[in-house]
């Protein structure tokens, strides 16, 4: 399933985009993953099942031909921190995930940062909007555009959309390289939730905008 919101006009303004990474790291993506219990298991098949490390790689390599930054948006947690008292973060709690310092915690290795990449780390808070230095960063940058892709769906990447809307960016989705679990909240948001704040696109629509001859 994809949706796109995208006309035959679309332009993509490569000046001022950055892209945005959202939280696929090991202990939540990565396919070793697959089959064990929790919210590791269910989110780590969905993303595998829908194909997002493939085309956000093709994503990420096209960003980079282009000269367009990387914003790498991780959790990173530290054992024994307080967390809210929300049913989330008791289900995310039942063991350890992303702890600070672990394999578990890095970025999945087909989208490995590279030097000239931006990884930006929070240890409170439901979403990047919260807790990192992205916005200042894009500010000073001059980078007004996020295209924004990751996990999941309804819970990081709507917050990012949300937050970023509010402090006046302009935000472009990839569809087709986010993922939730259960299937149904993933669709939900981007027929639903995310068409009202956001252009929803696929990674060929943008891997092509950002191929055309300047």
């Amino acid at each position: 399933m994809t949706h796109d919101t995208t006309g035959n006009g679309w332009q993509l303004d490569r000046a001022r985009c950055a892209l945005c990474i959202v939280e696929m790291q090991n202990d939540i993506v990565h396919e070793s993953n697959i089959g064990t219990r929790g919210i590791s298991g269910v989110l780590a098949e969905a993303v595998s099942r829908r194909g997002v490390v493939l085309r956000l790689r093709e994503v990420l390599n096209a960003c980079r031909e282009a000269n367009i930054p990387v914003m790498f948006i991780n959790v990173v947690n530290k054992a024994n921190m307080p967390k809210p008292a929300t049913p989330l973060h008791r289900l995310a709690g039942r063991r350890p995930l992303l702890l600070e310092g672990t394999w578990g915690a890095l970025v999945h290795e087909a989208l490995a940062p590279s030097p000239a990449d931006f990884v930006l780390e929070r240890c409170v808070g439901i979403d990047g909007s919260y807790g990192t230095q992205l916005y200042p960063l894009l500010r000073l940058l001059g980078k007004s555009v996020l295209l924004v892709a990751g996990v999941s769906t309804n819970f990081a990447v709507e917050g990012l959309v949300r937050g970023s809307v509010n402090r006046g960016f302009e935000v472009v989705v990839l569809e087709d390289c986010c993922a939730s679990y259960p299937d149904e909240w993933h669709r939900f948001s981007v027929e639903n939730i995310l068409p009202l704040l956001a252009t929803v696109t696929t990674s060929a629509q943008v891997v092509a905008q950002l191929q055309k001859p300047t």
